[in-house]
């Protein structure tokens, strides 16, 4: 029996990311990045998940359809899978409307799953489509992604799309969030539970939902970050990522950061509010001794590669493993799925030099090691 797999990329995905706009929704959002100097790199970012697909999958057991060019044709022809076109943009940039043209065709052609790569709001465009008939695979290409329908990272996403190609797969309603972009670059955090769509059941490969933890360790949060703060050193850069305990750090050292973006401090100044990558690097220049602080994503278990692009795969290649500061609750890190913490920075190189051992603050004096995979 073979199953068909309907591929769609959204070329426009995660563009705001790295530049800073928390998002790409909506064509300001794209003109801004644009005048950024922002880079496309959806189609290049989904090629691992085609690739892992074309290599381990019995081509006998599946066969794809998807839509021209940027939109999974180009991609799926450097990945070497023969796929059926049977969708067209109708403009260029793709819309969200020729997204879900694209799943229009795909179920019409008779799509047993449906993979794509975007972020959330790609996520919302299928599932307007799909609903809970058709279930759907999440290549991580955006910058909010925070709905379960996602695998950790793209090569992940082939693995799952492999394992439903090879015989009888079960599947699992899953929540479908997204996050108001537009509250979001006013430090305002909004997210919405938009339905629930359908995804493969594999534990392993696909990330959990981002959730609100009730945290009952906000003393040993402040006592942490407090701890954190008066040990930062003179003229050496940290960079902090979002979050509430990122804030919370900011408070501690002094400084107003924005809440939701990236920011950098030195001597007790924030010297960057709201950093691109762009932004990050130049800094890393002038202050080449430099931290790094992020929180923890609650129940969902990732560090980088989900809200906080700025920190990039080349900014984490500037600053050493061992200066990489985590903080979160006991309460917090017991939430996450089978106590999983992965990263998924879009370089396979870097993941893996990450990967491993590694401490997280608790509180004053506290701390558990865990293991960061990708």
């Amino acid at each position: 029996m073979s199953i068909c797999i309907g591929v769609v990329i959204n070329p426009l995905a995660g563009v705001g990311g790295a530049v800073g706009l928390k998002g790409s929704d909506g064509p300001a959002t794209v003109a801004e990045a644009c005048a950024r100097q922002a880079s496309f790199d959806a189609p290049k970012r989904a090629l691992p998940a085609l690739l892992r697909l074309r290599a381990a999958a019995d081509p006998a057991r599946f066969h794809v359809v998807t839509a021209a060019g940027a939109m999974g044709e180009d991609s799926c022809r450097l990945a070497g899978l023969d796929a059926r076109v049977v969708a067209w943009a109708t403009r260029s940039p793709s819309s969200p409307a020729d997204t879900a043209a694209a799943c229009r065709a795909f179920i019409d052609a008779g799509a047993d799953l449906i993979m794509f790569a975007g972020g959330d709001g790609t996520a919302r465009d299928i599932a307007a489509v799909a609903g809970t008939h058709v279930p759907m695979i999440g290549i991580p290409c955006g910058v909010k992604m925070y709905s379960g329908v996602f695998a950790l990272t793209a090569a992940r996403a082939g693995e799952v799309a492999v394992q439903c190609a090879l015989g009888p797969f079960d599947v699992q309603a899953v929540e479908l969030l997204d996050i108001d972009e537009a509250e979001l670059r006013a430090d305002r955090a909004s997210s919405r539970l938009h339905g629930h769509v359908l995804a493969p059941v594999d534990r392993t490969r696909m990330q959990a939902s981002k959730a609100h933890v009730p945290d009952s360790g906000r003393a040993d949060i402040d006592a942490a970050c407090r701890q954190l703060a008066g040990e930062f050193e003179r003229d050496a850069l940290y960079i902090v990522g979002p979050g509430t305990t990122m804030a919370t750090l900011c408070e501690r050292a002094g400084v107003r950061g924005t809440m939701l973006g990236v920011d950098a401090i030195v001597n007790g100044n924030v010297v960057a509010a709201d950093a691109s990558e762009a932004t990050l690097l130049k800094l890393l220049d002038k202050w080449p001794s430099a931290s790094i602080v992020v929180g923890v994503i609650g129940r969902q278990g990732c560090l980088f590669g989900r809200g906080n692009q700025p920190i990039s795969a080349p900014v984490l290649a500037r600053v050493a493993r061992q200066r990489i500061e985590v903080v979160a609750s006991v309460h917090k890190l017991l939430s996450l799925v089978d106590g999983r913490l992965f990263v998924d920075t879009g370089d396979a190189d870097m993941d893996r030099a990450l990967a491993g051992p590694l401490r997280i603050r608790t509180g004053a004096n506290r701390s558990m090691v865990m293991r960061l995979t990708y």
